[in-house]
């Protein structure tokens, strides 16, 4: 077995033991009142949110980086086993190769300040590799949206749709793991519009 794997089964095997301890285990007493505080504020943030895809040149700081990475290393994941790894691009020859793999960003994305590209490690899941490293990192961008909300900076998801002549050259340029999407993050001056959304009624089944 390798370190790596030997890195996830352990968070795997931890995550077990915790759940079987949640049943028998005494926890700590509830905050209302900081419930009562987020439930509005979280309710804003959501609403407030959108995916940017117009950016300035103004950059994004270390320190609201950092911030955002603090975020997603509380994102939850499948039996904790944290296998979504990040690389953030900022060299502008890079960004615009991006720009010409990445189908869902090509005409804009290379404009962002950072894109963040997702990737699983290949060896983290024991199977359903077609399915639950993009559940993982789906919480993680999600997150990402939300950080960057806070801190009134744009974002924009894009989907991992990459033309199959041009998969070998991002291998060769990014990585060979599992690449489950990129996140264009930067300022902006201008707000994107907002998309309406169906009424929570109609979310029923």
């Amino acid at each position: 077995m390798t370190e790596e794997i030997d890195k996830f089964q352990q968070r795997y095997l931890e995550h077990q033991k915790i759940k079987k301890q949640q049943l028998i285990s005494i926890y700590g007493e509830k905050n209302k009142n900081f419930n009562k505080n987020m439930q509005k504020k979280y309710l804003e943030l959501l609403k407030n949110r959108r995916s940017q895809r117009i950016f300035n040149s103004e950059a994004v700081t270390q320190e609201e980086l950092d911030y955002i990475l603090s975020c997603l290393v509380e994102s939850p994941s499948s039996c904790n086993r944290q296998a979504i790894s990040i690389k953030i691009i900022e060299d502008r020859t890079l960004k615009e190769l991006l720009g010409g793999l990445l189908v869902g960003g090509v005409g804009w994305c290379h404009r962002a300040n950072k894109i963040i590209l997702l990737f699983s490690n290949i060896e983290a899941y024991k199977e359903k590799l077609d399915y639950m490293p993009y559940l993982d990192s789906g919480v993680l961008i999600l997150n990402t949206y939300l950080a960057c909300e806070s801190l009134g900076i744009g974002c924009c998801f894009i989907n991992p749709n990459i033309r199959d002549e041009n998969k070998k050259i991002f291998e060769e340029k990014f990585s060979k793991n599992i690449f489950c999407g990129a996140l264009a993050i930067g300022h902006y001056d201008k707000k994107s519009f907002y998309s309406s959304k169906i009424d929570k009624k109609e979310i029923l089944i």
